[in-house]
């Protein structure tokens, strides 16, 4: 569990900056 809490946030970081990115392309 404890492995899985250290990757979990920064791999959600990473996918929200995608997301922002790909938003931005589309506008």
């Amino acid at each position: 569990e404890e492995f899985e809490k250290k990757i979990a946030p920064p791999t959600l970081l990473l996918y929200v900056d995608a997301g922002k990115e790909t938003m931005v392309k589309r506008l």
